[in-house]
């Protein structure tokens, strides 16, 4: 049996959710896990939106974000096209990066990695909307597509096309 730790239930969480996606994500599954009573993983996170904020701060916080450049469009794409390919390629990491966004349990190098080169909280806040829109919507569909659904792509708007208007 693995010792617990937030660090070692956020990473479980992370396997999980790559497994089984965020709706199977539950306290009991994680528990499962590591052999143990539910109540026993409550010592080091409060609840299981806790545990949530908890795997999106341990997704982000493996990211290699290159210093700042002094170009800020430079380093707000490179940036904001770090953070979307995790987003993406995260089994339904955009639909829980927005939920712990939207209670605040997590989610805050997000904004860190963001405001570090943006300058204002409005460039901060669009990015961080547009990130985790587009990132869902995209999820979506390649989930939709995974299951032999049709989706069309001909309105489809890249994200860098996106980004480039934002900025």
């Amino acid at each position: 049996m693995s010792t617990i730790t937030r660090d070692s239930l956020s990473r479980v969480g992370l396997r999980l959710l790559a497994a089984h996606g965020l709706a199977d994500v539950s306290m009991r599954r994680v528990a499962k896990e590591f052999d143990v009573a539910v109540s026993a993983l409550y010592w080091h996170v409060r609840d299981k939106q806790s545990l949530l904020g908890a795997m999106v701060d341990q997704l982000l916080e493996d990211l290699d974000v290159a210093p700042p450049t002094g170009n800020r469009r430079a380093d707000l794409v490179a940036r904001a096209e770090l953070l979307y390919d995790k987003l993406v390629t995260t089994r339904d990491a955009a639909e829980l990066t927005a939920s712990v966004l939207a209670l605040g349990t997590g989610g805050s190098r997000m904004r860190e990695i963001i405001a570090e080169v943006s300058g204002d909280t409005v460039t901060t806040d669009a990015l961080m909307a547009l990130l985790i829109g587009h990132a869902t919507l995209n999820q979506q569909r390649m989930q939709a597509q995974a299951l032999g659904l049709e989706v069309d792509t001909t309105t489809i708007t890249t994200f860098r096309q996106a980004l480039d208007l934002l900025l």
